[in-house]
């Protein structure tokens, strides 16, 4: 008696989205910065960091805080992404460990 193997290739068209990227801000003075901190480890430390920094160099309006679990949850929940959009001039987000 013969053994197959099954072979499987997941394989798929790539989708392609399109989207319109925003003009930078090319002077942080007296704009309202947002961070996103996606909960992976440590994130949150470089996040607060940068802030400190940010807020050291500028002269900020203000900065906002956002938090949602994993970047997938970023993805298909776009209301943590839209309500900082509508708060922020600008946004540092850290998705990665």
């Amino acid at each position: 008696m013969a053994n197959t193997i099954e072979v499987l290739v997941p394989t798929a068209e790539p989708k392609i989205n399109k989207f319109e990227v925003n003009h930078r801000v090319h002077d942080l003075n007296g704009k309202t910065v947002g961070f996103l901190w996606n909960e992976k480890p440590n994130g949150d430390i470089l996040l607060q960091r940068l802030r400190e920094q940010i807020t050291q160099k500028y002269k900020l309006a203000r900065t906002e805080w956002g938090q949602i679990g994993g970047l997938q949850v970023i993805v298909e929940n776009k209301s943590v992404l839209n309500e900082l959009a509508e708060k922020a001039d600008t946004a540092v987000i850290a998705v990665c460990d």
